[in-house]
């Protein structure tokens, strides 16, 4: 049996995966609520993963996973 901290809990439908998924098994959620700057040429990009309820990323204020799969 896995311990609580390797352990995350999908945001949308509540189950609770392994800490290496990044999609919910049950109903194909994203786990992290990762920003979506992607890179180019201008910027490095950014990946940071952010708080359950954050629309939009803490570091660069680009919306987040969450925000894009419509989970608010």
């Amino acid at each position: 049996m896995a311990e609580k901290n390797e352990l995350q809990t999908c945001f949308r439908c509540q189950y609770v995966a392994d800490k290496d998924d990044k999609y919910c098994i049950r109903c194909g959620a994203p786990l992290k609520n990762k920003c979506t700057k992607e890179k180019s040429l201008l910027h490095k990009g950014c990946s940071k993963v952010n708080k359950a309820d954050a629309k939009f990323c803490s570091d660069c204020g680009t919306e987040t996973t969450f925000s894009q799969w419509g989970l608010f």
